[in-house]
């Protein structure tokens, strides 16, 4: 008896996921002079046939002229953003990484910076894990959950090295084809790329160029991501903390600093309160209403159990308390409203 087929929105999908896993597999590889021309090729690949396999799964057409084709990755991803399976920002992310892939499938790819290519793999496949786990729940079970890659770089972020590359448009070819590549995947309007001199007509005459530029906006608006590898000693505990960088800098500002929790925060809650002479409640509701708790520069939280925490509390958590004593002797925390 003949095998019946597999339907073919399952084997796009299937096909799918391969290509996205080898795609994965090919950055992570010791060796590989082609890295990210072969991953920029496998994980356009992996998104148009998710995309063709949601359109076939729907009943769509993914036919293309009288020949026998079939519609571009590019058009593919812009049906799913029309039909709101993806939003704008993931949408324009997976659009850059086709925008690239086409550069290196058909021309020599421009030097691409480490973070840029980092950014578009990580959200590029966390955006394919969202969708089949929106489209097709069940199908993502076959696919791994973590992906370890090695790094012992200083790296920053797709923002910060794409604001650079913006600032040598003028004076570099590499940048500015690398902003172009980039610019018109973020453009893609579902008919056609913008050519390099209407990219160029962009900015021409303007003494700035981001804020002329479709990336500006997708800087503004995308998260972004930023490998940190730590490497915490005996007892140390490595905590990164994630602050709202100003209105100048896009980039993602991370600061390691490693902390010796009793050095730094001698003072648990009733030493705390026993240097100032007040009870364990009062310190604790004070720390809580002066906005010290949870502020690392005056509070520590140290796991002491599965489900209980111990906290410690700085030196310049001590001396604010007393300042606000001295300032305000009859201070009552109680008839004040803790900060959310």
């Amino acid at each position: 008896m003949a095998q019946r087929r597999r339907r073919e929105y399952l084997q796009l999908l299937d096909a799918a996921k391969t290509a996205a896993e080898t795609g994965i597999d090919a950055f992570n590889r010791v060796w590989h002079p082609y890295r990210y021309q072969t991953t920029l090729l496998l994980l356009t690949n992996a998104w148009e046939l998710l995309a063709k396999a949601i359109l076939v799964q729907q009943k769509e057409s993914i036919a293309r002229g009288q020949r026998g084709e079939t519609i571009s990755a590019e058009a593919g991803i812009h049906r799913l953003q029309t039909k709101k399976l993806l939003d704008q920002g993931q949408a324009e992310t997976v659009q850059q990484i086709i925008s690239l892939r086409h550069a290196a499938c058909h021309s020599v790819l421009p030097e691409v910076q480490a973070e840029v290519v980092q950014h578009l793999l990580f959200y590029g496949c966390k955006f394919f894990r969202e969708l089949i786990s929106k489209v097709f729940p069940g199908h993502l079970r076959s696919m791994s959950d973590n992906y370890l890659s090695l790094s012992f770089s200083d790296l920053t972020t797709y923002a910060d090295k794409v604001q650079r590359s913006v600032s040598r448009v003028k004076k570099s070819a590499n940048d500015k084809r690398l902003v172009w590549l980039l610019e018109r995947g973020v453009q893609f309007d579902g008919s056609g790329y913008i050519t390099e001199a209407q990219f160029e007509q962009k900015y021409r005459g303007k003494k700035r160029i981001l804020p002329h530029l479709g990336l500006g906006r997708f800087i503004r608006t995308a998260d972004m991501v930023r490998i940190v590898p730590i490497q915490a000693p005996g007892n140390y505990t490595a905590d990164v903390t994630l602050r709202k960088g100003s209105a100048a800098d896009s980039s993602l500002p991370v600061l390691v600093k490693k902390t010796d929790v009793e050095a730094d925060y001698p003072y648990l809650t009733k030493e705390l309160g026993q240097r100032i002479s007040k009870n364990q409640n009062w310190t604790a509701r004070a720390v809580a209403v002066l906005g010290l708790k949870g502020d690392p520069k005056y509070h520590q939280a140290v796991r002491a159990s599965v489900k209980s925490l111990v906290h410690r509390y700085s030196a310049a958590a001590l001396e604010s308390l007393r300042q606000k004593l001295a300032g305000e002797p009859t201070f009552n925390p109680y008839g004040t409203q803790a900060p959310a």
